[in-house]
């Protein structure tokens, strides 16, 4: 093969790989609407050659996860090699996985079969765990409230378009033309449009700046000290907590959170969801969530799957946190509402509220967020686009807890922000 195909086919790989990390970009960031990457299977299978639509898919997860490499760093003694490192493992992972919207074939069955199959192997495991941005989630943008029906218009919209394309006898170049323009469209629009989600009346979501895990008794009972005063609106009936906000749960802290939090609560006729870690001798840890009830009694929620390497470690027994996909993560947070309760990492993952509206028909999602790693808050503004998109999917009002990053150059402030 002469030098000038070779030049030429990288110089198209670089450009859809250009072309893929602009969509992530511009679809998922603080105060947009993501509806552009609904096109993704579409553009995919469009694509001349299979390895361009790696290219394609491999820029844009780069471009969803473009604040990650830092957040990963973070977990691991700052170490950018490790965090960018693990960037790129997922981007190869996840463009991979979407290459499966491609076919060589030019059977318009066929091109609507591989979009199908692309969509559906993406959004079930064990892709689900490396991939963001799954155009599910993009449905509950475009379609609020639209449940199971926009659930299955992901998936059928994009096959029909492209075989619709083929049977019509449209060129490759009118479509590609065709889909560039939507490209540019959605993309104003969704830059242009704030995201929404139905709002969770008599809950409120505390935001926290209190950067990561205290590990001294001191810091920790400080955290609970302020988790007491922190105030909340005379209409909220729900006070919810951020993941891990008071990281290791040992008995010693119980007479402290029943004296500063549990007993003023009480007496204020609420309910205190609170974030904490459970130790479970020879399996792990559990990231879970109490809600501690004003009649004294309580209900506890478990994360499905924590993040993988900084908190699942299935190779170490006693230090990581315990991944089941079956564990209970709903409850009753008050008169008729069931809260299906989302942490952290899961809000990545379609396929986990899917779970919880097959099986347990929640009234609300409440996520409960740990981003004190996020050197940008456009990282965390992007995990949120992810759990907001899936509750607007079904309806259901929606809450999010968050302990941020401590502000820069502060010492540790036990403080609860506005």
């Amino acid at each position: 093969m002469s030098g000038a195909p070779l030049r030429t086919r990288a110089i198209e790989w670089l450009a859809m790989l250009a072309g893929g990390a602009v969509v992530g970009t511009v679809a998922w960031g603080e105060g947009r609407v993501p509806i552009v990457a609904a096109l993704l299977p579409l553009a995919l299978s469009l694509c001349a050659r299979r390895s361009l639509a790696v290219a394609l898919a491999f820029g844009y997860t780069l471009g969803v996860m473009r604040h990650t490499g830092s957040f990963i760093g973070t977990w691991f003694g700052d170490s950018l090699v490790i965090g960018f490192g693990a960037v790129l493992i997922y981007a190869a992972l996840a463009s991979t996985t979407w290459s499966l919207c491609w076919t060589r074939s030019q059977a318009p069955s066929r091109k609507g079969l591989a979009l199908l199959a692309g969509w559906a192997v993406t959004l079930a495991p064990p892709a689900a765990l490396i991939l963001p941005g799954h155009p599910v989630i993009v449905a509950g943008f475009i379609a609020p409230g639209a449940g199971w029906w926009g659930v299955a218009a992901s998936a059928l919209v994009p096959a029909a378009l492209a075989v619709g394309a083929m049977h019509f006898g449209l060129t490759h170049r009118t479509r590609v033309t065709a889909v560039l323009i939507a490209v540019v469209a959605l993309a104003g629009v969704g830059l242009t449009v704030a995201p929404r989600a139905p709002l969770a009346v008599g809950i409120q979501g505390q935001m926290t700046e209190w950067g990561a895990p205290q590990s001294d008794m001191d810091g920790v009972l400080a955290r609970i000290q302020a988790m007491g005063q922190a105030p909340a609106q005379q209409s909220i009936d729900t006070v919810v907590w951020p993941e891990s906000v008071i990281g290791r749960y040992e008995p010693v802290l119980f007479p402290v959170l029943e004296i500063e939090l549990l007993q003023p609560a009480r007496r204020a006729g609420q309910v205190q969801l609170v974030g904490m870690d459970i130790p479970v001798p020879g399996r792990g840890l559990l990231n879970a969530a109490i809600a501690f009830y004003p009649d004294g009694n309580s209900t506890t929620a478990v994360a499905r799957q924590p993040a993988p390497v900084s908190l699942w470690r299935p190779w170490e027994r006693e230090a990581t946190f315990i991944a089941d996909w079956s564990a209970r993560n709903v409850l009753p947070l008050g008169p008729d509402r069931r809260a299906a309760v989302i942490f952290c990492y899961e809000e990545y993952m379609p396929v986990l509220y899917l779970l919880n509206e097959l099986r347990d028909h929640p009234t609300h999602y409440v996520a409960l967020a740990n981003t004190w790693a996020a050197r940008r808050s456009e990282q965390a503004a992007i995990q949120r686009l992810h759990s907001m998109g899936m509750a607007s999917l079904f309806g259901r009002p929606y809450v999010r807890a968050e302990n941020r990053p401590a502000p820069a150059g502060a010492s540790w402030s036990p403080s609860v922000a506005p």
